[in-house]
């Protein structure tokens, strides 16, 4: 995690990225004062503002609450991941932009392309968000459910493009 971010950010941090077992973008909110009791809702107030300043989270102030609403965002995985679970989500997606290109038509489903990964979703889905940028909106399949960034990616040609491009980008 970025060694700018205080002592309490880092430990938020990385428990957030914990709680989210998919992979996928979680929310928090009161629950940190109660994982965090030794600290102040001002100190977390704080923190999480350091978190957000850095694009590991977003945040929503609302009326009442001790501290904002907090959405985790895949930036947060990638922060952490290494530490967690022993993967690079960026080095992970590399790998599934090289499968897509390999097989396009494994992207149509996001389980088929889980399933040839033969990760498990909480490696998975932090890899596969990171793909998905580089498909044009109309080809990201859009619906409601909760257990992946999105239920698949088409392949035009014009992603094919894209996705060189973020290999060539990301790769080390």
């Amino acid at each position: 995690m970025n060694h700018d971010l205080s002592d309490l950010a880092q430990s938020l941090g990385r428990w957030m990225a914990e709680q989210c077992t998919d992979g996928l973008p979680g929310h928090f909110g009161e629950d940190l004062l109660e994982r965090f009791p030794d600290e102040g809702s001002r100190s977390i107030g704080i923190a999480l503002a350091e978190l957000e300043a850095n694009g590991l989270v977003t945040l929503s102030h609302v009326i009442g609450p001790h501290v904002p609403r907090v959405r985790t965002t895949v930036e947060l995985f990638v922060a952490c991941d290494a530490a967690i679970t022993g993967h690079d989500p960026v080095e992970d997606s590399v790998v599934l932009a090289r499968m897509l290109l390999a097989d396009p038509n494994l992207g149509g489903r996001a389980s088929d392309l889980e399933e040839a990964a033969g990760w498990e979703r909480r490696r998975f889905n932090p890899a596969f968000a990171l793909v998905i940028p580089n498909i044009a909106p109309g080809r990201v399949r859009s619906s409601i459910q909760n257990d992946y960034p999105t239920l698949g990616v088409l392949i035009a040609d014009e992603d094919v493009v894209q996705l060189r491009r973020y290999i060539q980008r990301s790769s080390r």
